[in-house]
């Protein structure tokens, strides 16, 4: 019995994208020395890319801040992951018809998410 609760808590862990989370926090360095990499004028980094542990579907520059996106934005799907802020929290400054949200992980790092 106690080998079915661990596995049902681990997999719920998982699924609720613990295991993302954790493997983010793992690449934070890796994540700056890409994020600082990105100048003002550059293309967005699109399609699967792996930054340490973690993988990211885009990685662009938002002004300040860079983006790390996880997952495809698609119908039904808002997209979410992590920013880089070095200069200040990030604020929401979209427009009317979409929501961002940041809660604050360490340093300059923060967890975001838009709601449309």
């Amino acid at each position: 019995m106690r080998i079915l609760i661990a596995f049902v808590t681990l997999a719920v862990l998982t699924s609720c994208g613990y295991g993302e989370h954790e493997r983010v926090l793992r690449s934070l360095t890796g994540m700056e020395q890409v994020a600082r990499s990105l100048g003002p004028g550059d293309d967005p980094l699109t399609g699967p890319r792996r930054v340490g542990e973690a993988e990211f579907q885009a990685i662009y520059r938002v002004g300040d801040r860079v983006h790390f996106q996880v997952g495809e934005a698609g119908p039904g799907v808002d997209p979410h992951g992590y920013v880089w802020s070095p200069g200040r929290a990030p604020v929401d400054d979209s427009g009317p018809s979409v929501a961002s949200s940041f809660e604050h992980l360490q340093g300059p790092w923060y967890r975001w998410s838009d709601s449309y």
